[in-house]
């Protein structure tokens, strides 16, 4: 394979590129009879599945998906990298 100049200049010349993704903050309710017996609760859960996909994904209409919040994340979520937290959750509260 024979690399012409004006392409070497031009990977050589390429800016770094960065990825990254978006995460959803979710509070799932289950609509299921069994629920009322079984006393179920509600769950807070960040996934990066916008909201149409997770309810589908995870459960269709047996469940409630109730979107909270959304943030970007720098990275990528290959190899069961862990969601990145919330930016409002690492500032320190005022004295």
């Amino acid at each position: 394979m024979k690399v012409t100049t004006p392409a070497l200049i031009l990977l050589l010349a390429a800016p770094a590129v960065f990825a990254e993704y978006r995460a959803y903050q979710y509070l799932v309710k289950t609509n299921a009879a069994f629920a009322v017996a079984t006393n179920a609760r509600a769950q807070y859960l960040t996934s990066t599945l916008n909201p149409a996909m997770y309810q589908s994904y995870h459960g269709g209409t047996y469940i409630t998906v109730e979107f909270l919040r959304t943030w970007m994340c720098p990275g990528y979520t290959g190899l069961k990298t862990p969601i990145c937290d919330h930016p409002y959750d690492k500032e320190t509260p005022l004295p």
